[in-house]
């Protein structure tokens, strides 16, 4: 009985999900998204380099250590997370659903 709960509780177990953006913080908390591959939640709801994320379900990120933030932006596969960028002079409210992650290769560096 015991072994069958145990692989009840590990077959439903939540798989993680994030944002599908590269994002970087300054030492004044201001955050930044560095990267956003394509065909991610971030790249999907048409987020781009260099958007400032302001606010992350309504909590302002300069009051986030790096800790918090990556709390904020983790969560469930198909769990919501509210972002509010600016781009320039333009405020961007994006609902984003967060998809499963995905690893790039690391390019090499010609010597």
């Amino acid at each position: 009985m015991l072994a069958l709960a145990t692989g009840l509780s590990v077959a439903c177990a939540p798989q993680p999900g994030t944002i599908g953006a590269v994002v970087g913080q300054r030492g004044d908390g201001r955050l930044f998204l560095r990267d956003v591959p394509a065909g991610l939640a971030a790249a999907q709801a048409g987020l781009r380099p260099g958007d400032e994320i302001v606010l992350i379900d309504g909590v302002d990120v300069r009051t986030m250590t790096p800790e918090r933030v990556h709390q904020a932006l983790s969560g469930e596969v198909g769990d919501p997370v509210k972002l509010t960028v600016v781009r320039g002079e333009q405020v961007i409210r994006v609902t984003l659903l967060r998809t499963p992650p995905r690893r790039y290769p690391i390019k090499a560096t010609p010597e």
